[in-house]
C-alpha cells in the first residue's frame, strides 16, 4: 500500500484515478473480499481497465503478487458476469487450431484478391463490427502445416520443442520459420507436437482460470514424451505464461524464449551474418520486461549482425496497450498508450522496429499504417535470419 508503484502504472498515469492504479485497485478487491463493496459496473470497469502489464510487480519493494491478486478477483467476478457477445470469439478461436487456419487462408485469399481493402473501402467490414479486428490483422502468406520434426544438416546439439501457440500460427508463422532456421543452424533438432493448443493466458487473464488449467495441461501433455532441453517460444506474451504453469497447475515446462535460449548457447563458428547498415530499434514487451525479466536478450543477439545501430525505444518502460486482447476490448485507452510510442519513433526515426511478441507487434503495425509512418517491423529473429550467410 506504500504507492511507489502508482508512477509505473499506464492507466493511472493517463487518468490520475487512484481507483486506476495499483493500489487502488487492490483496495477495491480488499473491499469487495470483506463485503463492503458491491461488483457493480464501476468497480468492474476499474478492475477491467488493468493491462496486467505487470510493471508494479517489477518496481514493488515487497514483491507484492498482484497479477495473481487480479486474476483471482477476474475468476471470482467472472462467475455472475453476462456474456458479452463478439463477432469473432476470441476464447473460441484460441482454442480452435482448424478454425484459426481456415480464418487465416481466408485472410490470405481476401488479401490477394483484393477484397480485404474494397470490403474497408465500401464500409462493409465497419458495418459487420469487424473494424477493429481489420485493422490489427496483418497481411500475411499462405499458411502452412508443420512436419512433427525438423531435423539439423550440419553436427547436431540437441533437441527442443517449439511452441507455436495460437495467433502467432495464424499471424507470424514467418518468425516461427525463421526461429525453426537458426534453431537447425545451431544445431538443435526441433520437434512441433500437433497436440499442442493456446498457451492459456487469454483465458487467465480473463478470470476463466478452470480453461486456463485445461489448456496448460494439454499443453504439458503434448511435450511430456519428447527427449527436449527446452520448449521455445517466440512470443513472450505465451513464453511468459508457460513459464507460470508450476504456479498454476503444479506441473512445469522447460520453457525458453527463443531470444534467450539462442542467447545462452554455443553457436557454431560457421554463422555469419551480414553487414546491415540500418538502425534498430528495440520494443521490450511488458512480457519480457517484467515477468521474464529477460529485457536484454535481443540486444545481445541483435548485436551479431555487423553494422546495425540498436536502440532501445525510448519509453520502454510502458506498456504500447495491447495486452492480448485488451487492445480490442478497451481501444481508447490502448490506442492512447500507442500514440505514446507512435511518439517516440516519430522521434528516434528507426528504420527498422523489432518486437518479441506478436500482440504488442500487431497492435505497434497498425498505428503505424494509421500514422503514414515509413516503418519494416519484424521479430528479432526474423532480422536475425535475414541476415544469415546461407
Amino acid at each position: 500500500m506504500c504507492g511507489l508503484c502508482l508512477p509505473h502504472c499506464p492507466t493511472y498515469a493517463k487518468t490520475q484515478n487512484e481507483a486506476e492504479s495499483p493500489r487502488g485497485r487492490i483496495s477495491l478487491i480488499l473491499g469487495l473480499a470483506n463485503g463492503h463493496l458491491q461488483a457493480d459496473d464501476k468497480l468492474r470497469s476499474h478492475l477491467d481497465n488493468c493491462l496486467l502489464c505487470r510493471a508494479c510487480e517489477a518496481k514493488c519493494p515487497s514483491k507484492v503478487q498482484y497479477g495473481e491478486m487480479m486474476v483471482g478477483a477476474r475468476s471470482a467476478l467472472k462467475q455472475d458476469r453476462p456474456k458479452q457477445g463478439q463477432r469473432i470469439n476470441l476464447d473460441t478461436l484460441a482454442t480452435n487450431k482448424q478454425q484459426q487456419r481456415r480464418e487465416a487462408t481466408r485472410l490470405w485469399l481476401a488479401n490477394k484478391s483484393g477484397l480485404r481493402a474494397l470490403g474497408r473501402g465500401l464500409g462493409i467490414t465497419k458495418a459487420l463490427g469487424m473494424e477493429r479486428f481489420e485493422q490489427l490483422a496483418p497481411n500475411i502468406p499462405r499458411p502452412h502445416d508443420w512436419q512433427a520434426y525438423y531435423p539439423v544438416k550440419t553436427e547436431k546439439q540437441g533437441d527442443v520443442a517449439l511452441f507455436i501457440g495460437c495467433f502467432s500460427d495464424m499471424f507470424d508463422q514467418k518468425t516461427l520459420d525463421d526461429s525453426i532456421t537458426l534453431l537447425n543452424a545451431c544445431g538443435y533438432g526441433v520437434h512441433i507436437p500437433s497436440s499442442q493448443t493456446c498457451c492459456g493466458a487469454l483465458h487467465q487473464h480473463k478470470g476463466d482460470s478452470k480453461q486456463a488449467i485445461q489448456l496448460a495441461q494439454q499443453n504439458i501433455d503434448a511435450f511430456a514424451q519428447l527427449d527436449i532441453s527446452a520448449v521455445i517460444s517466440s512470443a513472450t506474451g505465451c513464453g511468459s505464461h508457460l513459464q507460470e504453469y508450476q504456479r498454476i497447475t503444479g506441473s512445469s515446462l522447460p520453457a525458453c524464449d527463443i531470444n534467450t535460449f539462442l542467447g545462452q548457447i554455443e553457436w557454431p563458428q560457421a554463422i555469419q551474418f551480414k553487414p546491415l547498415n540500418k538502425k534498430v530499434a528495440v520494443h521490450e514487451p511488458c512480457s519480457q520486461r517484467n515477468i521474464l525479466r529477460e529485457s536484454k536478450a535481443p540486444y545481445s543477439l541483435l548485436k551479431r549482425i555487423p553494422a546495425l545501430e540498436i536502440i532501445g525505444l525510448p519509453g520502454n518502460k510502458q506498456c504500447c496497450g495491447a495486452a492480448g486482447s485488451y487492445m480490442i476490448e478497451h481501444p481508447k485507452m490502448a490506442d492512447s498508450l500507442r500514440d505514446d510510442k507512435l511518439e517516440t519513433i516519430k522521434t528516434s526515426q528507426p528504420d527498422i522496429l523489432v518486437s518479441s511478441n506478436i500482440g504488442c507487434a500487431l497492435h505497434l503495425a497498425a498505428g503505424i499504417k494509421a500514422a503514414n509512418i515509413a516503418l519494416e517491423i519484424l521479430h528479432p529473429i526474423s532480422l536475425l535470419a535475414r541476415q544469415i550467410n546461407r
